[in-house]
């Protein structure tokens, strides 16, 4: 059995909406219900594309009355941290390395914003994939349930949170059996990005499911789950720090 969840990240009221709109038109056509991550309080420069839309948060109700799943992307999508998160690859985050106070602060101000625009929702990913066990108790404390991330084989559950694995940072290639997250975005790779979507859409359109339905899966044994998060986490690093060596010669 084959599932396969699509993911947006970086919605926010100055993406590139002709690269957004090209996208949720093929997933209208496909009859997809993607994942998409609005971040509450962008003040990322590299996410100012277009002048903001006012209509933005009345879309965004609108696309989850319609059935889009929503999460809260972040906060304020700034990276003030150079700390390594639980799983992630860079030295930079927008929650990892901070206190729990302040990590609390955020995850707070953010949903706030939502609840105040009239979108709930109790899932959450951070920018970069960058995370750590603070993040995972604010998260909690505020009345999240799940993050899209980590790289574990199988579902399971940290400080109350279920993480469903998100073991690739872009689209993934597909096996035969096993449960795919694929990443987009709005801002980045767009020709490249699209191309992947409309072949995900053509070639695997019965595997592509909710969320709701993609976590409807068996929780895997911590220990065991842990142990290839933690094996797959390594070998990512030790690849991007190889690759970092050979791009100097």
């Amino acid at each position: 059995m084959r599932r396969i969840l699509i993911r947006f990240d970086d919605i926010c009221p100055t993406m590139d909406y002709i690269q957004w709109n090209r996208a949720m038109e093929l997933c209208d056509q496909y009859g997809i219900k993607p994942l998409i991550g609005v971040i509450p309080y962008c003040q990322d420069p590299e996410l100012m594309i277009e002048e903001e839309h006012a209509d933005f948060w009345d879309y965004i109700l609108e696309l989850q009355k319609r059935g889009y799943m929503i999460a809260m992307h972040g906060y304020r999508h700034v990276y003030d941290s150079k700390m390594r998160g639980m799983v992630d690859l860079v030295n930079r985050s927008e929650f990892a390395g901070h206190q729990y106070e302040e990590q609390f602060r955020r995850i707070y101000e953010g949903k706030r914003i939502l609840r105040e625009k009239g979108i709930q929702t109790d899932i959450f990913f951070a920018p970069s994939h960058s995370y750590d066990k603070n993040t995972l108790k604010a998260l909690k404390e505020n009345g999240f349930n799940y993050i899209s991330d980590g790289k574990s084989k199988k579902v399971i559950k940290r400080e109350g949170i279920l993480c469903v694995p998100c073991r690739s940072g872009g689209c993934p290639r597909m096996g035969r059996n096993g449960y795919y997250t694929a990443v987009f975005h709005t801002n980045s790779g767009k020709e490249k990005q699209y191309n992947q979507l409309v072949d995900l859409c053509k070639n695997y359109k019965d595997d592509i499911v909710c969320f709701e339905d993609f976590c409807n899966q068996e929780v895997g044994n911590f220990f065991l789950q842990s142990i290839s998060e933690n094996y797959l986490s390594f070998l990512s690093i030790q690849l991007e720090n190889g690759i970092g060596i050979l791009s100097r010669y």
